[in-house]
């Protein structure tokens, strides 16, 4: 196994926290939507996942535990989809689209 630095092993747990942690997110979301998450094409949910793991960077731990995943509805999965025009993994949105996002799963009750 090559060297790899105490920076290079913190950024690859920090990555796997947060897809785990965003796993997790999608999967309650799932759960709540129910049978019409099948109306979401495999892109969509690539991009929902990328667009979440952009704003999980901004949205303090303690508070992500406590968006109820499970009670967001189809029209706030679409609002955040929609903001999603251009990004892809490589690409991320912008600070005012992740703010944007935040907003939307932070008024989730």
């Amino acid at each position: 196994m090559p060297d790899v630095t105490q920076a290079e092993l913190g950024r690859r747990l920090y990555h796997v926290h947060r897809g785990k942690t965003v796993e997790v997110s999608m999967k309650m979301m799932q759960q709540g939507i129910g049978a019409e998450w099948r109306s979401f094409s495999e892109a969509d949910i690539t991009l929902l996942t990328h667009l979440l793991q952009c704003t999980w960077n901004k949205i303090d731990q303690k508070v992500w535990d406590k968006i109820p995943f499970v009670n967001i509805k189809m029209d706030e999965v679409r609002q955040i989809l929609s903001r999603g025009t251009g990004i892809r993994p490589g690409r991320n949105p912008s600070p005012e689209t992740v703010e944007e996002i935040k907003k939307i799963l932070l008024a989730i009750r």
